[in-house]
């Protein structure tokens, strides 16, 4: 189904609102065809025969025609606005939880700048379509009404514009043909555009910091002069519409004026017929005109839905059971039975045949070399990936029979790199349980070592953060991702490398935060430094997807494998010898 059907859908709902506009635009193209009608009164009985009576009469059902057409007029406007807004609304909407539904797979694939330009270019060209449908019938209506007109008056010279009509209906084919192409490609650009300023502003320290300000200049006039091209394209084809339909009703009105003049002289019709039928005429080529241009929005319009519904319909990768149990009173256990993982088929295993059962509250320690799984390793327990084989259970229950939902209410995350959002920083407190009280926002804030210097802000609790948190320290942000896990109080709790951006002196602030958070939680750790899982009841060290070994730091050290090798060759001070 296309575009165009499918935005059909979304009107259903609301017909009579469309029935509205329909009698609205019946009372304008009344209003449109009675200038053409009462001129031939005009010419006949008051210029001609000199008819004082009729000046009155004439000059009150022009205002009254005029009123009751900008009425209508009005009326059919808002109408439209209403509704077109409505549409918007409603497609916009499904957007956004189309995109947080989406996996993260998708967002890994995708360039932020087109998701965003989807959401808000696209879908406001939409809006355009929308308002085009019902101005196609109004138009369509002036359009029929002017034709019965003027076979009214007189069929054999409405004939010869009859014959017009189909002629300028193929070039406005041709052209929407062109500008569909075309109109697909300037949302795309305009992606391109939204994609390089997304990145600019988002990486703006790091393009300072290498000076790659004329880099990104190139790339933003590159994606600008794309968007530019292919606006002046479509340009040129509207352009050209005006003067071709211009010219082919000039030439009509020759021919209706030379033959209807002869009629006239004939005395087969009289000159007030003459005269309406060219008013008319005139008038039958300003809806001929508005059709025209339309199309050309309709056709540009089709492209940008095109990559609307695309979006809407990307299945995502994590699909909820239909028969899924939620999972209450959560315990902590899990256990991972011969998990295999691989993000794409065939691509390399990035974890192959990992087991271990992890007992509540025990605190589990993953380390390796960069690359050997485990952040995936810790990705898959909330479901942000599927497995691709083996099975992932949380007391006992497959996490795939599991709600979404309740499965990642029941797991908290403190990543490496913590999210802050616009708002204050009680607000983003707060994310972590959205109907906790402010007593309880400060206790988690207490908890984390982070109330004292939320006091010191301007402000306190309702100090206003940049975007980012810019105008917080990594510390302090770390805090603020602390108390929010604080406050969301999880059974289960993913630490993913929370301290290694920061310097010893502020991970030491935080590290009473990070143990009173990891108590009687069950605790999956990637660690950086070492020697923060030094006190871990199982330390698992994975090596290009596979684990090469299990156990506690001093037996793991014993060993004088892996583990062994990974400590000695961050403390190269330590002498380890056999006893």
């Amino acid at each position: 189904m296309n575009s165009f059907k499918r935005l059909l859908r979304y009107c259903i709902p609301y017909k009579w609102y469309f029935v509205a506009i329909f009698l609205c635009s019946l009372v304008v193209a009344a209003g449109e065809i009675f200038p053409a009608w009462i001129v031939k009164d005009v010419v006949n009985e008051v210029l001609l025969e000199g008819n004082a009576t009729m000046i009155g009469v004439i000059s009150a059902l022009i205002v009254f025609a005029l009123f009751m057409k900008g009425l209508g007029s009005f009326a059919e406007h808002y109408l439209l606005l209403k509704v077109s807004q409505r549409i918007v609304k409603t497609i916009r909407a499904k957007a956004f939880e189309k995109i947080s539904l989406l996996s993260l797979s998708y967002y890994e694939k995708q360039q932020t700048g087109q998701i965003m330009s989807k959401i808000t270019s696209d879908i406001g060209v939409l809006q355009n379509l929308v308002s085009q449908l019902t101005t196609i019938t109004g138009d369509t209506i002036s359009l029929m009404g002017f034709l019965i007109y003027i076979f009214y008056i007189h069929w054999k010279l409405a004939l010869i514009c009859v014959v017009i009509i189909p002629v300028i209906g193929l070039f406005m084919n041709n052209f929407a043909r062109k500008m569909k192409r075309i109109g697909a490609s300037m949302q795309d650009k305009i992606g391109n555009i939204a994609t390089t300023l997304q990145e600019f502003i988002t990486g703006v320290k790091v393009v300072k910091s290498f000076t790659l300000e004329e880099y990104f200049a190139d790339r933003f006039e590159e994606a600008n002069e794309g968007n530019y091209r292919e606006t002046m394209r479509g340009g040129k084809i509207t352009a050209a519409i005006n003067p071709i339909i211009e010219f082919v009703n000039a030439c009509s009105l020759a021919v209706i004026f030379a033959y209807g003049g002869s009629e006239v002289i004939k005395g087969n019709i009289n000159p007030g017929q003459l005269i309406s039928f060219l008013v008319a005429l005139t008038g039958l080529f300003h809806p001929i005109r508005k059709l025209s241009r339309i199309s050309n929005v309709i056709a540009q319009s089709v492209g940008a839905g095109e990559r609307v519904f695309e979006l809407l319909d990307t299945p995502s990768l994590i699909q909820e059971s239909p028969d899924a149990k939620k999972l209450e009173n959560c315990k902590g256990k899990v256990e991972y039975k011969n998990v295999v993982f691989r993000y794409e088929e065939d691509t390399d295993l990035v974890l192959n045949k990992v087991s271990i059962r992890v007992e509540p509250g025990e605190i589990i320690a993953l380390v390796g070399p960069s690359g050997s799984g485990k952040t995936t390793f810790v990705n898959l327990l909330p479901r942000f990936y599927d497995v691709t084989s083996g099975g992932i259970f949380i007391d006992g229950k497959n996490i795939k029979d599991l709600t979404l939902n309740s499965l990642r209410s029941s797991i908290g995350v403190v990543p490496q790199d913590t999210f802050l959002f616009s708002g204050t920083i009680e607000e983003n407190i707060r994310l972590g349980r959205l109907d906790a009280t402010f007593e309880e926002i400060v206790q988690a804030a207490k908890m984390a070592n982070a109330d004292t210097f939320i006091r010191e802000q301007p402000n306190g609790y309702e100090t206003l953060l940049g975007e980012r948190g810019v105008n917080l320290s990594g510390g302090q942000g770390q805090r603020i991702a602390l108390a929010r896990a604080f406050l969301k109080d999880p059974p289960i709790l993913i630490l993913d490398e929370a301290t290694s951006a920061l310097d010893s002196e502020t991970e030491n602030l935080i590290k009473d935060s990070l143990k009173l958070l990891m108590k009687g939680r069950t605790t999956f750790m990637i660690a950086h430094r070492l020697s923060t899982v030094v006190g871990a009841d199982k330390i698992i060290v994975l090596d290009k997807g596979r684990m090469v070994e299990v156990g506690k730091h001093e037996d793991l050290i014993a060993l004088k494998g892996a583990y062994y090798n990974l400590y000695y060759s961050q403390y190269k001070s330590v002498d380890y010898k056999d006893d």
